[in-house]
């Protein structure tokens, strides 16, 4: 795949779509800079609270796979994608 940006800010490429900032992908493997992990990392927690706020709790299976998301190990449609397989949601 080729590949646009430098080592501090890099691209990713998917489609015809660069997104600066966001996560590189090398033959199926996901490498995200430090401040990406920390906003992911908040965005899950964010997620997580609200959750709860509603009166509700994730099960621990979506929480293993947000956390997958927060280490950058699933992209954000990988996450959407694995949720919506375990409830069959369309």
């Amino acid at each position: 795949m080729e590949q646009t940006g430098t080592a501090r800010h890099p691209a990713v490429v998917p489609g015809n779509r660069v997104f600066w900032n966001e996560s590189v992908h090398e033959e199926g493997t996901q490498v995200i800079t430090p401040g990406i992990a920390k906003r992911r990392v908040r965005a899950v927690r964010a997620t997580r609270r609200n959750t709860e706020l509603e009166g509700s709790r994730s099960t621990p299976e979506t929480r293993a796979d947000q956390d997958d998301y927060a280490r950058g190990a699933i992209t954000a449609a990988e996450l959407g994608e694995r949720v919506r397989r375990r409830y069959n949601v369309q």
